[in-house]
């Protein structure tokens, strides 16, 4: 055993802990903000005049990446099994729709790895659930203020491309949300204009990279995967758009429509099912505002139709049939909603608002309610 190995071994935690933070170059101040605490509380740990809160043993090991051997009983192996799980509880949690749960479970992998950036870019996605959820608005000013803080500590200290990128999306998306106090456009595009283009992002990019024989068909894959992600952005910013009277508003669903079922002509919409619900809820909407009584039925129907077979679908991979999305396939299991009511529950609940009274006593709006 060198002197080095002995000196070492004779450690204190506190002086370990010092070790550890002067060798990752890590200020006490930083130190402490990832663990909640002052910076008076790290020095006092480094100058052996008090020790870390037994609840703090955990984080510190995995905030240095440390192994077993290294400080508090914790590896690298274990660290990656254990986010693992915490991956697919979530996962099924986002399925069901439950966001306090799902947001839960991300605060506690964040108390136990606090500098794993996978772990925090998570609970801010998490976060960012209740943005748009019903049930949330007391939190929602809070929440966004915490996914902001996490979203920018990303920033400033991950390197990895593909979380750094999810953090510039979801600070667009909360600088710019209108119901929040706390919106900033100047903020939402400085943060946008940090973002590659359309062209440069990962999935254009993978659908040209392939080129060998084999790679091709990935390529091609890729390039079908493309077409419905384009198409749903598309299509919402159809439908979705700030139009001035119901007339606007129903050409606009039409042409949504079209979009889809051009791209879709076979009606194997799978997942993308949900999206024609959504349109066909607005449309029926708009129909109703014109007192349109057989276009807001057949609105209706459709929304029940394709709300019915959201839900129907089964888990598990399963393929587009279309010859533009063919190589492209769905899950329903991987699937996320800020709802926990299936698709057909909430035609239903759409069913109930004022804007169809005029059809209460109607026979064939009966017969949908039901």
């Amino acid at each position: 055993m060198t002197k080095n190995e002995r000196e070492e071994d004779s450690m204190t935690i506190g002086e370990k802990i010092k070790q550890l933070r002067q060798k990752n170059n890590i200020t006490q101040e930083k130190l402490a903000e990832y663990l909640n605490i002052t910076y008076q509380s790290i020095s006092k740990w480094e100058n052996n005049n008090a020790l870390p809160d037994i609840s703090l043993v955990v984080p510190l090991a995995n905030f240095f990446g440390v192994s077993i051997d290294e400080l508090f009983d914790r590896d690298a192996e274990i660290q990656s099994a254990e986010i693992a799980e915490y991956d697919e509880k979530a996962l099924r949690l986002a399925n069901q729709g439950f966001i306090a749960e799902r947001i839960a479970l991300w605060r506690e992998a964040v108390q136990k790895y606090p500098r794993n950036f996978h772990c925090l870019r998570s609970l801010a996605n998490a976060l960012f659930g209740t943005m748009y959820s019903a049930g949330f608005e007391k939190e929602q000013e809070r929440n966004a203020k915490e996914l902001i803080a996490i979203c920018e500590r990303i920033l400033k200290d991950c390197t990895e491309n593909n979380i750094r990128n999810s953090a510039i999306q979801l600070l667009v998306y909360t600088y710019s949300n209108r119901c929040l106090s706390i919106k900033d456009e100047k903020k939402a595009v400085e943060y946008a204009n940090m973002a590659g283009n359309l062209y440069t992002c990962r999935n254009v990019l993978l659908g040209q990279a392939y080129y060998t024989e084999e790679g091709e068909k990935k390529a091609l894959a890729q390039q079908h995967q493309n077409n419905l992600a384009f198409m749903d952005m598309l299509s919402r910013n159809v439908y979705l758009g700030d139009y001035a009277s119901p007339e606007e508003v129903i050409f606009a669903c039409e042409t949504a429509i079209k979009l889809w079922t051009t791209l879709i002509y076979d009606g194997n919409f799978l997942f993308y099912h949900c999206r024609m619900r959504e349109i066909y809820c607005r449309l029926a909407k708009n129909h109703a505002k014109l007192y349109h009584r057989n276009e807001t039925l057949e609105s209706l129907k459709n929304a029940l139709e394709h709300a019915q077979k959201n839900d129907g679908l089964p888990v598990g991979e399963q393929p587009f049939t279309s010859a533009f999305v063919s190589l492209a396939t769905s899950d329903k299991s991987k699937s996320s909603k800020n709802y926990k009511e299936s698709e057909t529950e909430l035609v239903f609940q759409e069913l109930k608002s004022n804007v169809f009274d005029f059809l209460r006593d109607d026979t064939e709006f009966l017969e949908l309610s039901k």
